[in-house]
């Protein structure tokens, strides 16, 4: 069996960039994938938002982020990427983009890097049964056999180290799927709506951004980010209410409906709301009101259900980008170092980290691994 001074458990984001940052010896970066990466060429719908140029506390889930962040943050990220070869520019949000518009950029400039690197060997395919320390050395049992090593950093991504952690005595928050899409009772007749500036509230949670209606489902970032204000708090059902003309106060759209129908008295239900909403949508709204002419038209009812629609969620859509959970930071040292198991090191989604849309759940990723990559 072969021995290594690191073994670098995982080969996405935060494995990645530990790799290419540390000086260690001999180290070994293993990934149960056959190729490296693959998750980070998904991100930002194939474009990579690799970071943002507004990188603060409250687009997390814990405020002491910001002491690993003083450590290695976002300027200092987009500095390493051009050291090595890719350069970015961000748009009217903040979020940061490769020049190529493409995720495979990214992989391929990090990949390059990692083979510039004498000290790092990458076994891929292999897949970890346990992991167990003794008398100061990590045992490794895997399919392509047993592994040593002095120091162990677990780079697996949320909910797949769980029987690592357990193994080796590790205390963790349970992990549940975040920034996804929701599940929900039938959308009549919107399935492929699209709409736009539409405020979405949620006991506390209150944002404005775009909502893609499926059949029996929602999506968009505002959902998404949504979604990881459930994950923490563990709700997987309940009603959240939807403002189609946020910058429309309740009277002043009564008072624009009320004109309208006085002034176009020939039009039908329809036809008036075809100035506000997108047709699905008012179509929508008068037959869940029963509106069939303007005789039966409420100005209260419509204007209300535009103001505040109900969607009933039912749970979570399959596809999440992220997971809620992990070790919590209480539980790591500085250099994201185990209190309790010494030389084992966690970092990316495994850590009970986790950030909202737009490049925080990537600056993480590289934080973590850049952290870590130099206290090895």
């Amino acid at each position: 069996m072969e021995k290594y001074d690191v073994i670098i458990v995982g080969g996405g984001a935060s494995g990645l960039m530990c790799a290419i940052t540390t000086k260690a010896k001999k180290v070994l970066l293993l990934d149960a994938s056959d190729r490296l990466g693959k998750k980070i060429l998904v991100t930002g719908n194939g474009k990579c938002n690799i970071t943002n140029d507004s990188i603060a506390t409250n687009y997390y889930n814990d405020d002491k982020v910001s002491e690993y962040f003083a450590k290695f943050n976002n300027l200092q990220t987009i500095k390493l990427f051009e050291n090595i070869g890719l350069f970015t520019y961000s748009d009217e949000e903040g979020r940061r983009y490769p020049v190529s518009n493409s995720a495979n950029s990214v992989l391929d400039i990090i990949l390059a890097k990692l083979r510039d690197k004498d000290n790092v060997q990458v076994m891929t395919s292999c897949n970890i049964q346990s992991i167990n320390k003794s008398k100061g050395v990590f045992q490794l049992k895997t399919d392509k056999g047993e592994l040593l090593a002095d120091k162990v950093v677990l780079a697996t991504g949320g909910n797949s180290a769980t029987k690592y952690l357990e193994n080796l005595g590790m205390k963790y928050v349970g992990f549940t799927p975040s920034l996804m899409g929701l599940k929900t009772t039938k959308n009549k007749g919107l399935a492929g709506v699209r709409v736009s500036n539409v405020k979405v509230s949620f006991n506390e949670f209150e944002e404005v951004g775009e909502v893609l209606f499926k059949e029996d489902g929602v999506s968009g970032i505002v959902i998404f980010n949504l979604s990881a204000s459930l994950a923490r708090n563990g709700i997987r059902q309940g009603r959240i209410f939807l403002d189609f003309l946020p910058n429309m106060p309740l009277n002043t759209l009564k008072s624009a409906l009320k004109a309208s129908i006085e002034g176009n008295s020939n039009y039908s239900p329809i036809e008036i709301l075809e100035g506000l909403l997108h047709k699905s949508l008012a179509k929508n709204i008068l037959d869940t009101l029963g509106i069939k002419n303007l005789k039966d038209f409420d100005l209260n009812n419509v204007a209300n259900l535009i103001k505040q629609y109900p969607v009933n969620f039912v749970g979570y859509s399959d596809n999440n980008q992220v997971h809620s959970g992990g070790v919590d930071l209480k539980d790591l040292d500085n250099n994201l170092q185990s209190k309790d198991v010494a030389n084992l090191y966690v970092i990316g989604e495994l850590v009970n980290v986790d950030g909202v849309c737009g490049g925080y759940n990537l600056q993480w990723a590289w934080t973590s691994g850049h952290i870590v990559g130099e206290a090895l």
